[in-house]
């Protein structure tokens, strides 16, 4: 494989760290769009909107400039077809999971549990495609776990967590593997607007879905009630998806997908010290050193010179 130039390099880099730090400012917006009267599937359903509207909106500009943004569908195998539905589906399971572990647990805590998926990425590669880990990346995975049992007894006396809180965390972890294994081999004839706005597209459908079930769409207009429930909203559509997810794929063509992943560690960094900051929601030393230790591990895992996983594997 030929380097990159440098300046492509250095822009793609500049561009992963946008997004992470967009994703990263996702759990404090979402509490308070919570405390503002926002249900968390009206969060989510409005976010996917959003969302995939700027990604729509990007692929007509990116196509003037010349750019194959789709392709039409009878071109495109019926595999691939069934998998970038898959990986929206658990996409959308993913969000709703996580923001509903936010509304019950701190942000430090939802997110790094979340984060120890890179880990169960690299053992589900081994388990199911063949992909080999060497004793360094073992010894990643151990020290992931032991991470996570730092952050989850950091977070205070077991027998008084909110379990259902850490269990959607690490259900959202379980659904990102499952959308970042579809990405990497499912769909890598998908043009990668394409498969965003498919993404977007699955996970509204999903949202209203439920809504309809449970008769509660006409809390879809909860947002529009005040300024500070529309505010955070329409930051989590913008900065916290549109952009972040335009400005990853775009990041990964131009830095190379294992270099993006390990720059998008920072993402969990960035929700931490926010919610420090804004919500004073303060991580435990031991939660800190867990912190530390998963995030290590993720970037350890991750590392894979000479491979390069499908450039559309971003997170919305």
């Amino acid at each position: 494989m030929r380097d990159r130039p440098a300046t492509s390099t250095g822009f793609g880099a500049s561009l992963v760290v946008v997004a992470a730090i967009c994703f990263g400012t996702l759990g404090p917006v979402s509490r308070f769009a919570f405390e503002a009267g926002v249900s968390e599937l009206t969060f989510v359903t409005w976010r996917a909107v959003i969302g995939g509207l700027m990604v729509v909106a990007v692929a007509i500009v990116l196509a003037r400039m010349g750019q194959v943004v789709a392709r039409p569908l009878r071109e495109i195998p019926r595999r691939d077809q069934l998998m970038n539905v898959v990986a929206g589906l658990a996409n959308a399971l993913l969000n709703l999971s996580v923001f509903l572990a936010l509304g019950r647990i701190s942000v430090a805590l939802t997110l790094l549990v979340f984060y120890t998926y890179p880990g169960m990425v690299a053992l589900a590669s081994t388990l199911f495609f063949g992909e080999h880990l060497d004793r360094l990346r073992w010894t990643a995975l151990g020290v992931s776990l032991i991470g996570l049992t730092l952050v989850i007894v950091g977070a205070g006396e077991v027998g008084q967590l909110d379990l259902l809180g850490v269990g959607l965390a690490f259900l959202g972890g379980l659904c990102q593997v499952v959308y970042a294994l579809a990405a990497r081999h499912g769909f890598s004839s998908v043009p990668s607007p394409m498969a965003g706005g498919v993404t977007f597209a699955v996970a509204t459908s999903a949202y209203l879905l439920v809504g309809a079930g449970m008769g509660s769409l006409d809390a879809l207009g909860e947002p529009l009630v005040s300024t500070a429930a529309l505010a955070p909203v329409l930051w989590a559509g913008t900065i916290g998806a549109g952009i972040p997810t335009m400005a990853w794929i775009m990041g990964i063509r131009s830095l190379g997908a294992p270099r993006a992943a390990i720059i998008s560690t920072l993402e969990p960094v960035v929700a931490v010290v926010l919610a420090a900051l804004l919500l004073d929601e303060i991580p435990t030393a031991l939660q800190l050193v867990g912190g530390v230790a998963i995030v290590s591990a993720a970037i350890v895992v991750q590392w894979r010179p000479g491979v390069e996983p499908a450039d559309h594997e971003a997170a919305a």
